[in-house]
């Protein structure tokens, strides 16, 4: 990792995890410091054996942000026989579930494509492609995965049904006026454990998440293969700043956060870019805030799922980190293939979200009954 990119991403955790004070002085640093620590120590020394992978051609239904015909469930439990982009409305929060169906996609990056990004934007880091390599096809069983990620509201359900503790920057448990649908955050990966358990759910794999939002054809971005700002809150779009880590780019970054409250203006209330749905209809899988994945993380288990063997890291002190959030410094962040990694028990930062998942019901053998309702 270049040292101006070193120094990008130290400014930039430090604004987003930290809190403006009276004094003009920010809190988090320590927080922003370690998280560095853990993304750099993870480079590995050598590269992974790299796999040539044919790119599909199929595609799969989109939810309603794309196409309004999609079926929206409203059952007590999801139904048994739903179909890729359908939507079931989970009764105990509310969340809106989408169907990603069984089967194969392309999971992470080729050499040829980090080759073409490279081309595009010298300022990235090879490195940073390395833990999502060899690019392979896996095949999953189907899921729910949410369309958005958990909101405050939703969190405070949780905590009313259970005494849980509020999230940290609640004063008095309550939600900060204003940002009843914004992501909830400041909370660490056990909250977003324990509140999916409430919700009749789970955390999402990575590779779950990586399907919901690249679908089954590769797609670099939720949206396709381009980068675009326009299509997931990011500090290229809000802020007017270049994604260059350079002087100049931070000192825009600075002063921006200094003139702007980073809790309302730096995340944005869920869904507010129907325009970078991903093919199944998932919603701000790019931008906004990070989102805790259940995998514990290892540098180069890539290798091993290329081999057919999809079993999880059970051990490892960090935690995958998948989407970006708005305030990182390069658009190779937001890519559906990009993983970072952090340790999952800080509370203290303000850029860390989730959204939950769901075991399929086994599938019937009876026709389907369309018991749902048109949305």
């Amino acid at each position: 990792m270049r040292v101006g990119q070193v120094m990008g991403l130290v400014t930039l955790f430090v604004m987003t995890v930290g809190v403006t004070c009276g004094c003009g002085q920010r809190e988090g640093a320590g927080e922003a410091a370690e998280e560095v620590t853990v993304a750099a120590a993870a480079e590995p020394a050598t590269p992974p054996v790299m796999a040539v992978q044919e790119r599909p051609t199929e595609v799969v239904s989109p939810a309603p942000e794309v196409n309004a015909e999609a079926v929206v469930w409203r059952t007590p439990e999801p139904p048994a026989n739903a179909e890729a982009g359908e939507v079931w409305v989970n009764p105990r929060d509310g969340m809106e579930m989408v169907y990603v169906a069984a089967g194969e996609f392309t999971l992470g990056t080729s050499d040829e494509e980090v080759e073409a990004w490279l081309a595009d934007h010298p300022r990235d880091s090879r490195g940073r492609f390395l833990r999502e390599q060899p690019q392979c096809r896996v095949s999953l069983e189907g899921y729910w995965i949410g369309r958005t990620e958990a909101t405050n509201a939703q969190y405070l359900r949780f905590m009313q049904a259970t005494g849980y503790e509020a999230p940290g920057r609640w004063e008095e448990g309550r939600i900060p006026e204003g940002l009843e649908q914004f992501p909830v955050v400041f909370i660490d990966a056990d909250d977003a454990v324990a509140y999916c358990e409430w919700a009749g759910g789970r955390l999402p794999r990575e590779l779950e998440w990586e399907k919901a939002a690249r679908g089954t054809d590769g797609r670099i971005f939720p949206w396709g293969e381009e980068w675009d700002n326009s299509r997931c809150r990011n500090f290229e779009l809000i802020g007017g700043a270049s994604y260059e880590t350079t002087e100049e780019s931070l000192e825009a970054f600075d002063v921006w956060t200094d003139a702007h409250d980073l809790r309302r203006e730096g995340p944005v209330a869920v869904g507010s870019y129907p325009q970078g749905a991903s093919p199944y209809g998932c919603l701000d899988m790019a931008g906004n805030v990070w989102e805790w994945c259940a995998d514990r993380y290892r540098e180069n288990v890539y290798q091993r799922y290329a081999t057919g063997d999809l079993t999880p890291p059970e051990q490892g002190i960090a935690r995958v980190l998948r989407g970006g959030a708005w305030y990182m410094d390069s658009p190779a962040q937001f890519r559906s293939a990009f993983r970072f990694p952090f340790r999952p028990d800080f509370r203290r930062l303000g850029g860390y979200g989730f959204r939950c998942a769901r075991e399929a019901a086994p599938r019937e053998a009876a026709p389907r009954v369309a018991s749902g309702e048109s949305g």
